[in-house]
């Protein structure tokens, strides 16, 4: 079992850490997957968007400020949503200036196939894992999220 990394030294440490990093990078790719052609910050903006209650006003720099891109990025983002039918812009009625962006039902297709893809991904991966080494990295991801957001997680979701 790993030693607790603040034990480590300092080469340790940073040795575990890029292997972290190369890891978790990786992980998504293979499990999670984003929908085909997509990036990954394309399907962070597409479910950001499916998650609004339908009518819901959402501008471009609200998703900039939520998902911390750039407004750069979000119009490149949305260029390519919308070029696949996935979101639609339309001017805000009350200020033409403002432009508001919803997804669309292709765009919400699009999200709960690669939903069930992701689902169905994560559970072989949970399941080649066993019992224990499931449990345990529940474990470790939950002692992350604590320490990073200094909060406990919900006791719904510990393990």
């Amino acid at each position: 079992m790993l030693r607790d990394v603040r034990m480590l030294k300092p080469k340790d440490s940073a040795d575990v850490a890029r292997k972290l990093l190369i890891y978790s990078r990786a992980l998504p790719k293979g499990l999670v997957g984003t929908p085909k052609g997509a990036q990954a910050s394309e399907s962070a903006t597409l479910q950001y968007l499916a998650s609004k209650d339908p009518g819901e006003e959402v501008i471009p720099s609200e998703i900039a400020s939520q998902l911390g891109y750039s407004r750069a990025r979000v119009t490149r983002i949305l260029d390519a949503l919308e070029a696949r039918g996935e979101i639609e812009r339309v001017p805000d009625k009350q200020d033409r200036r403002r432009v508001l962006v919803f997804a669309t039902e292709k765009g919400r297709k699009t999200l709960r196939e690669t939903d069930a893809k992701s689902t169905a991904g994560l559970m072989n991966f949970i399941d080649s894992l066993g019992e224990d080494d499931s449990k345990e990295l529940l474990r470790i991801l939950r002692k992350g999220y604590e320490n990073t957001y200094n909060s406990h997680v919900p006791d719904d979701l510990n393990v």
